[in-house]
């Protein structure tokens, strides 16, 4: 098994349509760069209302043309919470040939955020569409993706020998979306770390705020028990019915 170099994806992948459509500024070494694309999909957070977490759609990018190049701006973007699993649709298609396979992975950018790919690590043979990230933010923060944004890479192998076509991938259709069965899957509240630190930390305020009330009333009560021992007999009788009228 040997990978392509960056000159053989160059040609090959055009030639093949192994990615549509084919950027030559999107070769990255012996890796083919695929940028987000159309279609996302984030877990809900504890207390998020389930019914409203559903896939979601980004706007594309905008086009701005220019005498000698487009300037592309970054689409609609979105957030991936700490703690919190996302499906991720590239904008690209691929078809892979039969006579190869192929490896994905993230870009080392947005994996310094955090971000991991929790998803299959090929493409097989006879694949045909948009390709579909599993990932994970097990990073401190929120990451936050748009759409066009470079994330994923692509590397193309050869396979030794003769593919049998019972071993080829045969897709009935093209894959085009994040599939409902998918999202039925992971579309429940997940519990992260970082949001039970948030509760609890809201849990401690409110506990904080209890037992200062309480030293308050304390104090209070015994400032008042203090100064009644030190009354005089007879002398709160008399400040009552003073402040009685009487």
């Amino acid at each position: 098994m040997a990978f392509w170099g960056g000159s053989k994806l160059a040609s090959e992948i055009p030639d093949s349509g192994i990615v549509e459509p084919f950027n030559l500024e999107q070769i990255d070494c012996n890796a083919y760069t695929l940028t987000m694309g159309e279609e996302y999909y984030v877990t809900p957070e504890f207390g998020s209302v389930l019914r409203r977490n559903t896939k979601k759609s980004l706007r594309r990018r905008a086009l701005i043309e220019q005498p000698l190049q487009a300037v592309r701006g970054r689409g609609e973007s979105f957030v991936i919470p700490s703690g919190q699993f996302a499906f991720l649709l590239t904008e690209e298609k691929v078809r892979i040939p039969a006579r190869v396979m192929g490896f994905i992975s993230l870009k080392s950018g947005i994996k310094f955020k955090g971000l991991i790919n929790v998803s299959g690590f090929h493409v097989d043979p006879g694949f045909e569409g948009h390709l579909i990230y599993s990932v994970f933010n097990a990073g401190p923060s929120p990451i936050h993706i748009a759409r066009g944004d470079p994330l994923f890479l692509l590397w193309i192998a050869d396979i030794d020998g003769d593919n049998d076509p019972k071993y080829f991938k045969t897709n009935t259709f093209p894959q085009t979306e994040i599939s409902t069965k998918l999202v039925s899957d992971v579309a429940r509240e997940v519990q992260s770390i970082q949001r039970i630190s948030e509760r609890l930390e809201a849990t401690e305020r409110r506990a904080n705020i209890i037992w200062y009330g309480f030293i308050i009333l304390a104090t209070f009560v015994a400032i008042v028990f203090a100064f009644v021992q030190i009354l005089p007999d007879g002398s709160v009788t008399r400040i009552a019915e003073g402040l009685g009228g009487t």
